[in-house]
């Protein structure tokens, strides 16, 4: 007997994994907005440096969220390396 029109509850589990890694949850966060605002490369090395310290402080809760983060802005940067050297090398072949 659910009413649907009410919000579902929140297992403790939930709520614990929020408080116990709020540096990797940050580093999640940076991660997925570097991929709007990839092109400025700071959400990536925000993303970088939170999930380092995640991973420092051993925050066990979020160890997962943290390797996530780091394996987003890294895939992140290597794309968008990629696509300025590319950028680079057509605007240098076209100054000739």
């Amino acid at each position: 007997m659910t009413d649907p029109d009410r919000p579902p509850r929140l297992r403790p589990d939930d709520v614990r994994l929020a408080s116990e890694a709020p540096l990797a949850r940050g580093a999640v966060v940076s991660a997925v907005a570097g991929v709007l605002l990839g092109f400025c490369f700071v959400p990536q090395l925000l993303a970088l440096a939170l999930a380092g310290l995640s991973i420092a402080r051993r925050e066990r809760a979020g160890r997962r969220q943290a390797w996530l983060a780091i394996g987003i802005a890294l895939v992140l940067t290597v794309v968008w390396a990629v696509a300025l050297g590319a950028l680079l090398k057509w605007w240098a072949s076209t100054r000739g």
